[in-house]
């Protein structure tokens, strides 16, 4: 019923950045990868380019140090599927091929991107994690940043590759405000991406780079976000503006735990340049991605058919697995309670992904039901979910509890409209569920409609046992909510007493 593929085959990428290495291996479900291994060593092999033109040794002893490992690691765990690349910092240092060979002597084969191929691969990524994304990916890595259009046809000719990598950003702001910011304007009107032929103006900018991760946890944890995760993270040009230029004047005073020291370190060099980057090409709103380059060169692996798949719908339905909830299951109970779900084909993998997650809330311990299912949604990373999505299921989880009061966070993920729908979803889940314990011949023998201001539960013989007051107080809830009259009713038309 969910056409969702599955893999257990582990698959890895070696990325060696202009700041770091790092190996991720992944594996579940191809359409929404999971991470089993990520680890990453800040060789900073681009630290040294601007002024010797050349990887130092001791970058370079770090960085092999680390690949030495991945390539044993990767023995050890039968890894067959690795796609091992190399960026900027390799790209551009004189001793770049030499410190390739040596790579090879790992026996891996290192790719060198270049820079449109690493543009590509972002934007592949954020494309990937946001399905229909239009706008402009922004990737800020450890040697360069790299600007790319994309639409719902994909990636848009164009891309830009300029050298304004964490790394190099120090020298350029110790040359003053105004000189960096001739820097980037004249970077930026070097390669096209000019004031009159803007094109991002008006458009979200899709943002990726860890040092900008970083950013968005701060603002997180200034502007009280109830979410942890900043994957779908959005904020308004304007308020991104004034964030970055507060955090571009030197390190918070009260700095999220979750970032680390590296990356504290030039969470200034990187707000100035995003505060730079939102002046020149003036978008409508900043989406932060933590899917980028490793994440694209994955998704470039698929079938076309897989990447069509809901990354949302894999995600949840390969976590609710492991709570011994199958997707098809949810698929019959958005099925079956879709009657009285207003709007249902609109939302409607949103609303299965909800009930795959309230139903497996009900495999935790009781006591633990409520909590846990709204840390999962409200914090836990969902691929291909935005705000408004993870309030909805949120509130679905909740209701599917019995609980109808909106908590204060979720009206800042969505808005009333979106909570009092999925209110209704999670009223209606819980009828499902506790009528015909989530069989599916239950299911079949039963039926909810609306016809005309009457919620109308019907049951065929098997089902009628199954009925008893509680389903009918739940039956209430659900058309109370709804601003229906109800009634139970035989297949046949006989009515059966409430």
């Amino acid at each position: 019923m969910i056409g969702i593929s599955q893999s257990s085959a582990k698959r890895a990428i070696i990325d060696i950045g202009s700041n770091t290495v790092r190996l991720v291996v992944y594996n579940g479900p191809p359409r929404a990868p999971v991470v089993v291994l990520n680890e990453k060593v800040n060789a900073r092999l681009g630290k040294d380019l601007g002024r010797t033109g050349a990887i130092s040794d001791k970058s370079m002893r770090a960085a092999l140090a680390a690949l030495a490992r991945f390539a044993a690691l990767l023995r050890l765990m039968a890894v067959d599927n690795v796609e091992c690349v190399a960026t900027a910092a390799a790209r551009d240092a004189a001793n770049g091929p030499e410190f390739l060979d040596a790579v090879r002597g790992f026996g891996l084969s290192p790719r060198l991107l270049s820079g449109e191929e690493e543009a590509r691969a972002s934007a592949t990524g954020v494309i990937a994690a946001f399905p229909g994304a239009r706008g402009v990916v922004a990737d800020l890595g450890g040697g360069s940043l790299e600007l790319v259009e994309v639409d719902a046809q994909g990636i848009r000719p164009g891309g830009i590759t300029l050298p304004f990598g964490t790394l190099r950003l120090p020298d350029m702001r110790a040359l003053g405000p105004q000189k960096f910011a001739d820097a980037v304007r004249a970077g930026l009107d070097a390669r096209g991406w000019d004031a009159a032929s803007n094109r991002a103006r008006g458009l979200p900018l899709y943002i990726v780079g860890g040092s900008w991760r970083a950013l968005a946890l701060q603002a997180m944890r200034v502007l009280g976000w109830p979410v942890d995760d900043p994957h779908g993270f959005e904020l308004p040009a304007s308020e991104a503006l004034h964030l970055a230029r507060q955090f571009a004047k030197g390190k918070p005073e009260d700095p999220d735990p979750r970032i680390s020291g590296s990356r504290l370190a030039t969470l200034s060099d990187a707000a100035a340049l995003m505060a730079q980057t939102i002046g020149n090409l003036h978008p409508s709103h900043l989406v932060f991605s933590s899917w980028g380059l490793r994440e694209g060169l994955l998704h470039m692996q698929l079938p076309a058919a897989v990447q069509q798949e809901s990354p949302m719908l894999a995600s949840v339905a390969a976590f609710a697995q492991g709570a011994r909830v199958d997707a098809d299951d949810a698929a019959r109970v958005a099925l079956w309670t879709a009657p009285a779900c207003r709007g249902a084909d609109d939302d409607r993998d949103l609303r299965t992904a909800a009930g795959l997650l309230a139903l497996a809330a009900m495999r935790t311990e009781p006591n633990m039901r409520t909590e846990e299912a709204l840390t999962w949604a409200l914090r836990k990373r969902w691929i291909g979910l935005d705000m408004r999505g993870r309030g909805m299921m949120a509130m679905t989880v909740f209701a599917n509890s019995g609980l109808t009061a909106a908590p204060t966070d979720f009206a800042r993920l969505a808005g009333k409209a979106d909570l009092d729908r999925a209110i209704g979803w999670g009223l209606a889940v819980r009828l499902c569920r506790r009528l015909t314990g989530g069989t599916a011949g239950g299911m079949a023998a039963s039926e909810l409609k609306v016809e005309g201001d009457v919620l109308v539960l019907s049951l065929g013989a098997p089902a009628r046992p199954l009925y008893g007051a509680g389903n009918g107080k739940d039956l209430k809830a659900l058309a109370d909510w709804l601003g229906l009259t109800w009634r139970v009713q035989t297949h046949e038309g006989a009515l059966i007493e409430a």
